[in-house]
């Protein structure tokens, strides 16, 4: 029981440690590269980085419009942040999926209470 209690407390210290926050951005270094291609005449390209903005605005969260299901908004969310292509998400491991919410999270707009100004 107690080795179970270290391992969940070194996976929390190792996800931080894979989120960096800069003055301007959250940089996510991934558990697992993604290789994807952003137009045929530049060939692939792999990341094992992905850089979120601070600031989430009104052009990314319309991004999730075009997606389906909780997941699809999610890696919609992801790629317009990230600058890389919807199917490029589709690539991403889990645990990065989950590692890119947790570090664009505090920098999404809160729910509101219906009827609540």
């Amino acid at each position: 029981m107690e080795s179970s209690d270290n391992t969940v407390g070194s996976l929390e210290t190792s996800n931080q440690d894979r989120i960096e926050h800069t003055a301007d951005s959250v940089i996510v270094t991934l558990h697992e590269p993604i290789t994807f291609v952003v137009r045929s005449a530049e060939g692939e390209r792999t990341v094992d980085t992905l850089t979120f903005p601070r600031k989430v605005k009104g052009k990314h969260l319309v991004a999730t419009d075009q997606a389906e299901g909780e997941m699809g908004k999610s890696l919609a969310l992801i790629a317009k942040l990230a600058g890389i292509p919807r199917m490029a998400a589709h690539e991403l491991d889990g645990r990065d999926i989950d590692l890119c919410m947790e570090a664009i999270e505090p920098f999404l707009p809160g729910q509101r209470v219906m009827g609540e100004r």
